[in-house]
């Protein structure tokens, strides 16, 4: 069985389970985000995958399906904004190196989490669509309820965008005078970065998890 397939499988029990359904979505998801490298292709992948897990756990979950739904894509949605941390605090780290940052680098960084802010939900959907009509239907409602309220994911990239623009065209402009190689090998490396520090940033989460017998609210 393949990575996506364990995970699918993963996500379709804690559906069956039932309990701490949004803390069980977002640890899995984790999970799977920080064994891989952090690049938007692949947080996608992830999200497609443990949507489609979603999908199949509530078919034959007793639980009411929307519930079920909405505190999936909750978890899902704490976990991606984990993701976007971490990539904000990579981005920070580099422009303390902003000597020798590479525009097209630095570019690329920024515009794949500008994708992400509509490629998070995007892939939901795209998972959704391989359901039953009824789960496809609940979906909908769900998802159309979060775009309107809008995702902790969304809110976080904005503003990532709003804090780099100035400061990284400065950070380039500075670059062209001066290059170390240093900082270059770690532009060249920048998801293997955002992957260590999302690590980091998971680790208090995975410490502080609720007792085994907090239930998630119905």
């Amino acid at each position: 069985m393949d990575t996506d397939e364990m995970l699918k499988g993963l996500a379709r029990e804690s559906v069956k389970q039932g309990e701490n359904l949004r803390s069980a979505v977002r640890e899995l998801t984790l999970n799977a985000l920080r064994s891989r490298e952090l690049t938007l292709g692949e947080i996608k992948r992830v999200i497609r995958t443990v949507t489609e897990g979603v999908n199949l756990g509530a078919a034959s979950s007793k639980l009411d399906a929307e519930r079920v739904l909405g505190e999936a894509l909750a978890g899902m949605d704490e976990a991606v904004l984990k993701a976007v941390q971490a990539n904000h605090l990579a981005l920070q780290q580099l422009a303390a190196q902003g000597q020798s940052l590479r525009e097209s680098h630095v570019k690329k960084a920024l515009d794949d989490l500008e994708r992400l802010e509509d490629g998070f939900i995007a892939s939901v959907k795209e998972a959704a669509k391989k359901g039953s009509k009824q789960i496809k239907d609940q979906w909908a409602t769900v998802l159309q309820q979060k775009e309107n309220a809008g995702t902790q994911t969304a809110a976080q990239i904005e503003a990532t965008m709003e804090h780099f623009g100035d400061q990284m065209r400065e950070a380039v402009k500075q670059q062209r005078r001066t290059a170390l190689k240093t900082a270059e090998l770690m532009a060249e490396n920048f998801t293997t970065l955002a992957s260590g520090i999302l690590i980091g940033l998971t680790e208090g989460l995975q410490q502080g998890k609720r007792p085994p017998g907090d239930k998630t609210p119905k």
